[in-house]
This record gives C-alpha cells, sequence and structure tokens, in this order.
C-alpha cells in the first residue's frame, strides 16, 4: 500500500520539486498551494502524511498542523520554512512535528527527511495492525507511538522479537509493561504458541516456586496431584514475569540454574524436564540497585539483562497522550455500550496538563471511571475526577515537593497525597494510582522501612 503525503506549498517551483522528491521516496503525493484548501483535503481525504510551509496563503502552516493533529494525532508532519524562529519551532515540535526542514534546502537533506518519514510510516503500520490483532484477541491495549521514545522502544522491541534472547522491560509502574511483553510475542516466531505472564510480586513466596516449576504428586501436603508449573505450560511461547525483583532467593536460584541449562526440576521431581520458552522480565525497582543492596543476584541479574528496552513514563511522551485517550475511549465505550466519539478540548487539555503518576495505567482507569458518567457523545470536564479536571495548564510552582526533588521523593509524596484523598483507604489509593493493592502494600512497606 503506498502512503499518501500532502504538500501544502505556495511556491510552484518548490512545491514541483518537493513532490518529485516524494514520489522518489514511494509517497502518493498531493499538492495543494494555500492552508484553507489544504484544511479541506485533510477533512474530506485523509493522507497518512503531511508537509507544509509555515507560511501559506490562509491558514498558515502552525495553524494547519494544529488540525491536523486534532483531525488524527498519529498523521505525522513535516514543516518547511524559510523563516524559522525559536518560538515557532518550539512550537511545532510541541505539536508533534516530526522534523523541520530549513530553506532553501539541500536535496540530499530533503530526501533523508522523507524517507525517514517514509519509513516511520512503515513500522507505524506494522505494528498498528500487530497492536490491533493482539487487542482483538488478548483485550490488551495498544501502544500509539508518535513521541521519539516510544518508536525508539518499539523499534528495540520488533529487533529482539525474532530472535530467542531474553527481555528485561524497564520503566515506572503503569507504563504497559505487560503490554510491551505481549507485543514482542506477538512479534515473534512463537506468536502461535501460548502466552502467560505472573507478577512474582503477587504471589507468597512459598507459592511462587510450584506455579514456576510444578510439582509431583506428594511433593509436600496437599499435593495429590502432579502439576506442571508455567515454564512448562509455556514451552514453545513466551513467560512474562513481571517484578522479577520480588522473587525469593531460592526462587532466583532454580530459575538461574533453568537458564543455563534449559532444564527444570519439578518439586519433589528427579528426573530433569527439558523446556523451550521465551522470557520476558520486568522489574518494578532498578535491578542494579537490588544487586548492590544484596537482594537479586549478580549472575541472573547478568543472564536477563541481555536486551534491556526501556518503556518511557507518559508525562515523557505527552504527544502519545491524544492517540492513546482515542484509543482507549473507543475501546472501553464500545464495550460498555455507550455512543462517545471523541473528548471536548477542554477535557483534553486538562488530560494533558495532569501529570499521571500511575502512566497508562492510571490514563485507563480514569477513562473507564469519565465513560460511565460522561453525558452525551463527547466525554467532557464534568466526567474527570477533580484532581485533574482541577488541573491549571501551567502550574509547576505549587507542587507538594521542592524542583530539586528526586524521583522517589515525588513518588513518595504522591503516595501520601493520594491515601490523604482516599482517607486511607489502600484500595480506593491503589486504583486512583493506577496500581495493584499489593504494589501500594509493597511501596508502603519500603516508606516504612525507610523511616
Amino acid at each position: 500500500m503506498t502512503p499518501s503525503l500532502l504538500i501544502v506549498e505556495d511556491d510552484a517551483a518548490l512545491a514541483s520539486m518537493v513532490t518529485r522528491l516524494a514520489q522518489e521516496a514511494g509517497f502518493e503525493a498531493v499538492l495543494r498551494h494555500d492552508g484553507d484548501s489544504a484544511l479541506r483535503c485533510l477533512q474530506e481525504t485523509p493522507p497518512d502524511a503531511l508537509l507544509t510551509d509555515l507560511r501559506l496563503p490562509g491558514l498558515d502552516g502552525i495553524e494547519l498542523l494544529r488540525a491536523s493533529k486534532s483531525l488524527d494525532p498519529r498523521r505525522p508532519v513535516l514543516l518547511t520554512t524559510g523563516y524559522a524562529t525559536p518560538m515557532n519551532a518550539i512550537e511545532a515540535f510541541r505539536l508533534g512535528v516530526a522534523d523541520i526542514l530549513l530553506k532553501p534546502f539541500e536535496l540530499e537533506a530533503a530526501r533523508a527527511s522523507l524517507a525517514r518519514l517514509r519509513e516511520q510510516l512503515d513500522q507505524r503500520l506494522r505494528i498498528l495492525q500487530l497492536t490491533e490483532e493482539l487487542a482483538r484477541t488478548r483485550g490488551e491495549a495498544h501502544f500509539d507511538a508518535i513521541s521519539r521514545p516510544m518508536r525508539q522502544a518499539l523499534e528495540l522491541a520488533g529487533q529482539v522479537a525474532v530472535t530467542p534472547l531474553p527481555v528485561l522491560l524497564e520503566g515506572e509502574t503503569g507504563v504497559g509493561k505487560g503490554v510491551m511483553a505481549r507485543h514482542i510475542h506477538a512479534l515473534s516466531p512463537r506468536a502461535q504458541g501460548p502466552f502467560f505472564a505472573l507478577n512474582c510480586g503477587a504471589l507468597p513466596q512459598t507459592l511462587l516456586e510450584s506455579e514456576l516449576f510444578g510439582y509431583e504428586k506428594g511433593a509436600f501436603s496437599g499435593a495429590a496431584t502432579r502439576k506442571r508449573g508455567l515454564l512448562e505450560l509455556a514451552a514453545g511461547g513466551t513467560l512474562f514475569l513481571d517484578e522479577i525483583n520480588s522473587a525469593s532467593p531460592e526462587a532466583q536460584t532454580r530459575l538461574l540454574q533453568f537458564i543455563q541449562e534449559r532444564q527444570l526440576f519439578r518439586l519433589g521431581g528427579v528426573k530433569p524436564v527439558e523446556v523451550d520458552v521465551r522470557l520476558i522480565f520486568a522489574a518494578n525497582r532498578p535491578l542494579q540497585d537490588e544487586v548492590a543492596a544484596g537482594r537479586f543476584r549478580a549472575d541472573l541479574y547478568h543472564r536477563i539483562h541481555v536486551f534491556p528496552i526501556t518503556i518511557p513514563p507518559l508525562r515523557e511522551r505527552p504527544e502519545d497522550l491524544p492517540a492513546l485517550v482515542h484509543h482507549l475511549l473507543t475501546r472501553h465505550a464500545a464495550r460498555m455500550g455507550k455512543a462517545l466519539v471523541g473528548v471536548t478540548p477542554e477535557a483534553m487539555e486538562r488530560l494533558a496538563a495532569y501529570a499521571w503518576p500511575g502512566n497508562v495505567r492510571e490514563l485507563e482507569n480514569v477513562l473507564l471511571r469519565a465513560i460511565v458518567l460522561a453525558r452525551g457523545d463527547r466525554l467532557g470536564l464534568d466526567a474527570l475526577p477533580a484532581e485533574i479536571a482541577g488541573t491549571q495548564v501551567a502550574p509547576a510552582q505549587g507542587l507538594p515537593w521542592p524542583a530539586t526533588a528526586t524521583l522517589r521523593e515525588v513518588e513518595t509524596a504522591w503516595i501520601r497525597l493520594t491515601l490523604e484523598r482516599c482517607q486511607g483507604n489502600r484500595t480506593q489509593a491503589a486504583r486512583a494510582l493506577g496500581i495493584d493493592p499489593a504494589t501500594l502494600w509493597r511501596k508502603l512497606r519500603d516508606l516504612a522501612d525507610q523511616s
């Protein structure tokens, strides 16, 4: 499928040259000479990408960029200009422009920019097809990536997926490490095999080993039959072990032995079982810190830290927020029988201004609540929680922590504020934070240990 590129340029000679370069890069070029006709084209026959001059007759380039992003937040945009200033460049990048070409631009620079744009569109199409298929079959939210950090993470995932290497997913709670693990599985040669996920921190340590390795009949009191563990059940597929830093020293030792030998012993068993399974790991604390503190085996760390992928927090990729909101709103509204077609500009502004300490998980929880409360066909301010609906776009000085605070100090302050707001109810606080109650319990235990 040939992607379409809408070119908006009022200089006839330059427009002809850019059109030729776009066709060389593999685009179907559509040419307009003013902003108003370009806007009609965006509305009536939406292109896959947009290349626009900054100064145009009628609607200017920045206004056209805003219109394009409101119609399709994922559409990439290239901006050309001979009148770049720091202010309009900052505004363009804030709105999510992919690149700026300064006039008069060199042919090779233009070719390189168009080639990157074509590659971005091809990558987005592959990812979109796979993740939407995965969302349909697994009921998971997918990743929308306009931001550079998220695109880089997805590119790494695509590169490692075709290999048998173990993967370590790093990032804050709620960024979507579980969804990324499913994404890697779906891109891998094991896609037709099983996918299992286990949160190592959600189980008592006495049960973790039996869940992973299984047990033989009579291995312990109550073991009436043989049970295969998740490592065996996931054979030919993928096993995702979340919060691996919570695994007991005994489980870490057994897991290291399995990774080295690709064999396991069920609890109470004497016969090795060979298993072929792809392992993906995630941790809710930096594993290097856990190794330094003596809580995680250094040799196991080096075994699983083969191909790390860092998933950026939502606050570091604000340009991805509109597309995420649109996807989550559309998917959940349909499930809940609500005919919602979008979000009001005021509500989107407040969603964009919020810090999202719980990341994508918190965003999804907020939207689920908002869908229930929404009136009419658009989600408005009245459906948002007070802490988000009351957020102002600008304030950074009124935060309850100093500007020099570390991430751990910010997290601690936010947990305490949320608990106060929920009157000490940990279940409600965990829901507001977008994390599991067990995760909140462990964080509170750590805070108590530090005090």
